[in-house]
């Protein structure tokens, strides 16, 4: 894990904040690592806020410099810290782990962990991303949110926090070495929740049920409509229907 330091910091607004602010100063080197044990004003996709109780979830964010990453498609990185997250959920023994497009990490159908990735620029050049995660770990209890749980409801035990974090590290330093982009697809397909199965969708006003088919390397997600065909829908295109 010699790729990644490590700064643990007891409060914060927003993790991915903080570094992209670090970064307009000049500041952030690749592999940083800002850990919060309390975020209170963390963001998810769409505007969304990400509420967590004080030192009961991992929350925190990545920077990786753009030179050092290698991957020809962006929504490679997306792949890396899903699957990453992912293993590190499997070695754990929770249960029925999967990756629901575009950014969460379920246990069955209840939600664990979300992913907010941003890119930074110095103009028009990209310089690199914040990689933030927000990991529902020893929370029991998700006022007016019936999708959310948490590590520790979806198996009765208690995590040591920081070891969830070293083990994720670990195994999101395996998947960045791992430059075949077609077996990154491959197996987030393979991990891709409701995979080949009919789930309904709205789009503005409109509900509809299609068959999950994959992801392409745009990062949109295929389906399968009812007239056999398949079609590409983009990130803020489409929402689950639960």
């Amino acid at each position: 894990m010699s790729q990644f330091n490590l700064n643990k910091i007891d409060a914060i607004g927003s993790t991915n904040q903080a570094l992209r602010e670090q970064f307009q100063a000049g500041r952030l080197q690749h592999g940083q690592v800002l850990w919060a044990l309390h975020q209170t004003q963390g963001k998810g996709q769409r505007g969304a806020v990400w509420s967590v109780e004080a030192k009961k979830n991992l929350t925190f964010s990545v920077f990786l410099s753009q030179e050092k990453l290698s991957f020809s498609s962006p929504f490679s990185l997306n792949c890396s810290v899903a699957l990453a997250l992912k293993s590190s959920l499997d070695a754990l023994d929770i249960p029925d782990v999967s990756i629901k497009w575009p950014n969460d990490i379920l246990s069955g159908e209840k939600k664990l962990c979300g992913i907010l990735i941003e890119n930074v620029y110095r103009g028009k050049s990209l310089k690199g991303s914040i990689v933030g995660v927000g990991l529902n770990v020893n929370q029991e209890t998700f006022d007016h949110l019936p999708q959310a749980s948490s590590m520790r409801l979806q198996t009765g035990r208690t995590f040591v926090i920081e070891e969830v974090l070293q083990l994720f590290l670990k195994q999101f330093s395996s998947q960045l070495k791992n430059k075949n982009e077609g077996d990154l697809f491959e197996h987030y397909r393979a991990a891709l929740f409701s995979i080949d199965q009919k789930r309904d969708f709205r789009k503005g006003e409109t509900q509809f049920s299609a068959t999950v088919k994959g992801v392409n390397e745009n990062g949109q997600l295929l389906l399968q409509l009812s007239d056999g065909s398949i079609k590409e829908f983009a990130l803020k295109e489409i929402q689950w229907v639960y």
